[in-house]
């Protein structure tokens, strides 16, 4: 799923931004906070924001001018090769002009929007203004071998050399070159291992598929195979293998040789020109298919479940890592106030469901994965304090080979704990306990032994789950404990609503705690002996436990 954020500074843009969202799949319009209402999130700084979505590889269309995406981009230009697309369009949708990625896809993207908009596609570069492409970004299924003289053929080409072409290959035939069977400059398009043209461009076609029948085969197995056949690795399309194949081992090949995965029963379907079938040295099956074949009708990929953390609320508090893996899955999985905090992208189906049935949504989403999809379970905060990772662990343990092919991770989020901590200051600034009061899961006769345990030790306490409007009895029980071992003037932080819009908070002492002002959204810190409240800058207060620890 490609990343594209909208990016709009004013009001008078979203007609506009709407039309390319309409237009464009896995599309977020962002928009300033104060300036745009309307748009699916916001942001504050402009200049950091771009940067930011820059960085972590999103395609940006600025409904601006082009000066201030220039200037905002400019200290984070690197590699040409590598960078995402990043597209100007005026408020009215007239104009089109893509400032950064050609190698990447931005004069595609624009020349597609102009379309859509009936608007000007503002293309400088030479050959994709003369001759409708760029030969030295050719689509994601061909791979040019002699990249360094692309620029050079292209001179050539703008000042009056012929082509000719060696091979099949629609995008070059559907161009506007100037071909000749006796063209001065070749294109050649090949499967093979070969020098380029002399005075020319090689391009080869991921046309081959290699399937893996053995366990242990080996990334060296598969090019001493293309070796023996002649075939260049950059040909390949994809590693194949059946559902009951070696699926571990064709895993590992494919990452190591950077291709797809793709899990397959038959390939009846394929135009076939030919299929070796090699013993040696191990047993291998190199497929030659006429054309690049798209994936996404052969056989199925091996799916993917991240459980990720979205912290307690705010979306600046949210990882790049997370954000990037949100905006990829296909499906996303979890209690649905939790789902309902995210934009909404389309395309992307959400399984929302109650709070109480972890094992039964952790299990869902493993069976989604399973059947090749690309699934993110959703927790609050960290995902693995008291949320899914845990719960998701768990499916996987009780039965191991039901999910074996999946690939698997957990993504961190900021935590509620740190999302209130950093509101006033630092009180986990030493050694802290974490316990959650909720009984549900364990009884409360252990929660009591583990509250003693810490207050014991003098530990600073965070709180998690301290009460519901059906669970009153324990936050009481929780106080009464703590003041056996804690004073009473122990300080303690009330903060509801962390990270989201009636976020606010409170101090107060364990001894003058009011119970009734707690409920699921209050996250707890009740210090050590050692935690104080001071007055900070500009009067605001700030609580801290001091690093060092003097027992006197």
């Amino acid at each position: 799923m490609t990343n594209i954020a909208i990016i709009l500074l004013n009001e008078k843009g979203l007609e506009t931004a709407k039309r390319i969202q309409s237009n464009l799949d896995a599309t977020t319009i962002w928009g300033l906070e104060g300036r745009v209402t309307g748009a699916d999130k916001t942001f504050t700084q402009t200049g950091e924001h771009l940067r930011s979505l820059y960085e972590e590889g999103v395609t940006l269309v600025g409904i601006m001018a082009s000066g201030i995406l220039i200037r905002s981009l400019a200290p984070a230009l690197n590699n040409k090769r590598e960078e995402p697309p990043v597209l100007a369009i005026s408020d009215d949708g007239a104009l089109v002009v893509p400032l950064l990625g050609g190698l990447t896809g931005a004069n595609e993207l624009a020349l597609k929007l102009a379309s859509k908009l009936e608007a000007i596609p503002v293309i400088t570069a030479s050959g994709a203004r003369h001759y409708a492409l760029q030969l030295e970004a050719p689509p994601s299924n061909y791979v040019l071998a002699n990249k360094q003289d692309a620029k050079r053929v292209t001179s050539d080409i703008l000042n009056g050399q012929d082509v000719q072409l060696d091979g099949h290959c629609p995008w070059l035939e559907d161009s506007h070159l100037p071909f000749k069977n006796d063209g001065d400059i070749t294109l050649r398009v090949s499967v093979f291992q070969e020098d380029p043209p002399e005075n020319g461009l090689l391009y080869h076609p991921k046309s081959v598929l290699v399937e893996i029948e053995d366990h242990d085969t080996k990334p060296s197995d598969i090019k001493t195979a293309l070796c023996e056949l002649g075939l260049a690795l950059p040909s390949i399309s994809a590693i194949i293998t059946n559902e009951g194949g070696p699926v571990q081992t064709a895993k590992a090949c494919a990452k190591e040789l950077q291709v797809p995965l793709r899990l397959v029963d038959n390939y009846t379907d394929l135009q076939i020109i030919r299929r070796v079938k090699l013993q040696t040295p191990k047993k291998l099956s190199l497929i030659e298919l006429k054309a690049p074949p798209n994936l996404d009708y052969v056989g199925r990929s091996v799916g993917k479940l991240s459980v990720v953390g979205i912290g307690p609320g705010s979306a600046q508090w949210r990882t790049p890592q997370v954000r990037q893996e949100l905006e990829q899955a296909e499906i996303l999985v979890g209690y649905e106030t939790y789902i309902n905090m995210l934009p909404k992208r389309f395309g992307q189906q959400r399984l929302a469901s109650d709070n109480r049935v972890e094992l039964e949504r952790a299990r869902e989403a493993l069976d989604l994965a399973a059947k090749g999809h690309h699934v993110c379970v959703v927790s609050s905060g960290d995902p693995g304090i008291f949320a899914m990772a845990s719960a998701v662990i768990e499916a996987l343990d009780k039965n191991p080979v039901r999910w074996q092919h999946i690939e698997f991770n957990v993504l961190p989020g900021l935590s509620a704990m740190q999302g209130a901590a950093s509101l006033v200051g630092a009180p986990l600034g030493h050694d802290f306990a974490v316990i959650s009061l909720s009984d549900i899961r364990k009884p409360f006769e252990l929660i009591e032994k583990r509250l003693l345990a810490a207050a014991h030790s003098d530990m600073v306490i965070a709180i998690y789950n301290p009460a519901s409007k059906t669970r009153r009895e324990q936050i009481n029980q929780m106080q009464a404990l703590l003041l056996k071992e804690k004073s009473a003037q122990t300080i303690v932080l009330l903060a509801k609503d962390v990270g989201r819009p009636d976020e606010h908070t409170k101090f107060t002492t364990l001894g003058e705690l009011n119970t009734d002002e707690i409920d699921m959204r209050t996250m707890l810190i009740i210090g050590s002996s050692k935690t104080r409240l001071i007055k900070g800058p500009n009067g605001k207060p700030l609580m801290y436990t001091p690093r060092s620890y003097d027992p006197t």
